[in-house]
């Protein structure tokens, strides 16, 4: 039995490692090398090196290197992993998830398309960029709006448009997906589907700015209650049906406004931001081996709970250079079990646009919701990374593009960040 893992990081390639069977990775030119697996007693493990974002390169490849091998599954965990996973998955015959229903995950616009067919309840009014009567309908009946990229990720290129005048040309465009802005609080939810059957592992309530990066999940969800959660786990069963996903894990981000609940998007993996490490903290379930592990049986890996409750927060900081990081704190409320700040004096902080701009992390635990959010409060408080602005560019001017701000759905205006040097994690929605 062999499974093929395309794009791993290290997290995920250690996390195979406790897998059934042989490991076959294959990965990008200049991905971080993977672990010595000298210990390995499951089984064998090969490590390859191509472009799998190179469709002719990547299926000769699959035809060369992986068919001879007869692989059992070919899966990934990585978003740009999971068309060409699907793709030899498809060619060699094995299991995997089919190439159309990852292309229904990764393009939004399509995914939009299916749910206005088979679960509208689900979306918000939304249009193509290159459909300006579509895009002028939308603007009349619903501001603000919603800009994002239809293949977009990481918050990248997200923006808030208030009238149609204001959406740039290169917005209007088909590589632009137009929705209505959705109110209420944001989640995340993780799923791992069996022959169509959807299992709920986790959810988490997300804290995001005003740019629409993420900055902080909160695991379980502090202002969910039993009702909200039935009908968010309804939704997303409701919308993997329609998109066809019947196994393997996905992610989705839904909005939840009163009694509705709207779909934002999807994928099918597992969620980034150390969700995982939520998971395995508060449900003892280990997410990572069991999104890859469904793919040759090998169940759901589950130990005690450590923690009732669980967060990560994102540092962020003022566009500038770094004066000063700061050492992990001694909390109130909670504990500190991972902390990682990837700047150090002397490096270039660039303004907040996306996941990529952020600083580093740090995984808290506590004993319930009320501890985990006023130990996020507390952390949110205490300066973690200085900067000093760039004398070139006015200061006012560097905070309001980097402070983490909260979005109209995310708390009352007073809960944002204070103009500062100093990097604070966003509040909590």
């Amino acid at each position: 039995m062999t499974l093929v893992v395309i794009g791993a990081n290290p997290t995920v390639a250690r996390a195979a490692e406790a897998l059934p069977g042989d490991l076959l990775h294959v990965q990008l030119p200049g991905a971080p090398a993977l672990d010595r697996n000298d210990g390995r007693m499951a089984g064998t493990r090969q490590v390859h090196t191509v472009d799998f974002h190179d469709g002719p390169a990547f299926l000769a490849f699959v035809d060369e290197v992986l068919k001879p091998l007869s692989p059992t599954a070919v899966v990934s965990l990585t978003e740009l992993g999971l068309e060409p996973a699907a793709a030899a998955a498809e060619r060699l015959g094995v299991r995997g998830v089919a190439p159309a229903v990852v292309r229904r995950t990764r393009d939004k616009l399509t995914m939009r398309r299916v749910l206005e067919r088979k679960a509208p309840h689900l979306n918000p009014a939304f249009a193509s960029g290159g459909d300006p009567d579509a895009v002028a309908r939308l603007f009349a009946g619903h501001t603000p709006v919603v800009a994002k990229p239809v293949s977009g990720v990481g918050s990248n290129a997200v923006a808030l448009v208030d009238r149609a005048a204001d959406l740039p040309a290169d917005r209007r465009t088909g590589g632009t997906l137009l929705e209505a802005f959705v109110g209420g609080l944001e989640f995340s939810v993780e799923t791992l589907s069996a022959g169509g059957r959807h299992t709920v592992v986790g959810i988490a309530q997300k804290g995001t700015t005003g740019s629409f990066v993420e900055v902080s999940h909160m695991m379980p969800p502090p202002s969910l209650d039993a009702g909200g959660r039935a009908r968010v786990e309804e939704a997303v069963r409701q919308l993997l049906d329609a998109l066809g996903l019947t196994d393997g894990p996905s992610h989705t981000e839904v909005k939840v406004d009163g009694d509705r609940v709207i779909v934002i998007e999807t994928h099918n993996r597992l969620g980034g931001d150390g969700i995982a490490d939520l998971v395995r903290l508060t449900t003892g379930i280990d997410w990572r081996v069991a999104a890859l592990g469904w793919a040759v049986g090998a169940g759901v890996p589950r130990g005690p709970a450590t923690a009732a409750t669980a967060a990560t927060v994102f540092f962020t900081a003022p566009p500038g250079t770094v004066t000063d990081v700061a050492p992990p704190p001694s909390l109130t409320h909670g504990t500190i079990v991972e902390w990682e700040v990837a700047v150090e004096p002397g490096d270039p902080v660039r303004p907040l646009r996306s996941s990529t701009d952020r600083l580093g992390t740090a995984v808290i635990a506590a004993a319930d919701a009320t501890a985990c959010v006023a130990a996020v409060a507390e952390l949110t408080a205490l300066p973690i990374v200085t900067t000093q602005p760039d004398a070139t560019v006015p200061s006012a001017h560097l905070v309001a593009d980097a402070r983490p701000t909260a979005r109209p759905d995310a708390g009352p205006p007073g809960s944002t960040a204070p103009p500062s040097t100093a990097a604070q994690p966003a509040p909590v929605a």
